[in-house]
This record gives C-alpha cells, sequence and structure tokens, in this order.
C-alpha cells in the first residue's frame, strides 16, 4: 500500500509541476469574450478525448470558472461512462503532458464523490494493459479530490503532504 501511495504521490508532483509550466499566465494569453464564448459553447460536447484535446489546445487559456467546471464534468463523464476509451487518453497523452495535466486537474473537488469513487475504482481494478502509470495517476487524482470534497478525510492511502 505505502508503494502504492508513493507512486501516486510522485504521479501528482510531476501533474503539478506540469500544470504550473503549462497555466495561461505563464504565456501571457488573454481569454477574450470571443475566447470564452466559443469556449463555453464547445464545453456541452466534449464527448471524446479528441475533442477535449482540441478544446485544451484552443481554449486552455480560458480554463476557469464555468467552463473550468464543465470540462471537468466532460473529463468525469469520459472516464466514468466511456472507460474503454481510456487507450484513447493514454496515446494522446503520451507525448503531451499538459494535455495529461489538464486532464488530472481536472478531476478535482467540483465533481460527484460518487464519480470520483468510481474512477479511482476503475483505475484499480480495471487499467487497461500498459497503462499502469496513467491509472496510477488518475487515481491518485480522484482520490484527493474525493479526499478534499469530503472535507479533507482521505478515503484512500494517497496522502497529500502539500502546506495548506
Amino acid at each position: 500500500m505505502i508503494k502504492i501511495a508513493d507512486a501516486a504521490k510522485r504521479a501528482l508532483c510531476v501533474a503539478a509541476a506540469v500544470t504550473l509550466l503549462w497555466t495561461p499566465s505563464a504565456y501571457g494569453k488573454k481569454c477574450t469574450q470571443r475566447d470564452f464564448t466559443a469556449a463555453d459553447a464547445m464545453v456541452d460536447h466534449l464527448d471524446s478525448w479528441a475533442k477535449v484535446s482540441e478544446t485544451f489546445t484552443k481554449y486552455g487559456h480560458c480554463d476557469d470558472s464555468s467552463i473550468a467546471e464543465g470540462n471537468s464534468e466532460a473529463i468525469a463523464r469520459l472516464l466514468v461512462d466511456h472507460w474503454s476509451l481510456l487507450p484513447q487518453l493514454g496515446t494522446m497523452t503520451e507525448h503531451n503532458q499538459p494535455l495529461k495535466a489538464f486532464v488530472l486537474r481536472h478531476l478535482d473537488a467540483t465533481l460527484n464523490s460518487t464519480d470520483l469513487d468510481k474512477i479511482v475504482a476503475l483505475a484499480t481494478s480495471s487499467c487497461p494493459s500498459g497503462m499502469d502509470s496513467l491509472c496510477q495517476e488518475l487515481k491518485g487524482a480522484a482520490s484527493q479530490a474525493a479526499a478534499e470534497s469530503r472535507g479533507g478525510k482521505a478515503s484512500s492511502p494517497v496522502v497529500d503532504d502539500r502546506a495548506r
């Protein structure tokens, strides 16, 4: 159990570092009203990993407030309802760490805890062959988000050592 928790913590640290490097403010790109409107329109149509990737590429700089919540819900729906598509995500993120960080970042406390628990369960018991690393990262992010949504009481072996 400790080795799994350590691996999950390492994966979360890597994802956090990639996220920091890929924040829109790091590139100074501003979300214009036109971008916001377009990003908002796309949120309801994120029914594939290709569309998530396209939204991230075009409108990642608008990933805030209602857009961010919509992205989180779409990512959760893809994972919970279409787990069999995980290899597509794995292929897309293999050489695109910012996209992986985007997906992991959206497994957050705004999501339904039932969905987060299901993602943890799927990543634990139904990980496709060759996707162990991605499954561990998804499990870690979903476990952390579930703990946060429950008021910080961890329900998994993953422990958050970051200062609050």
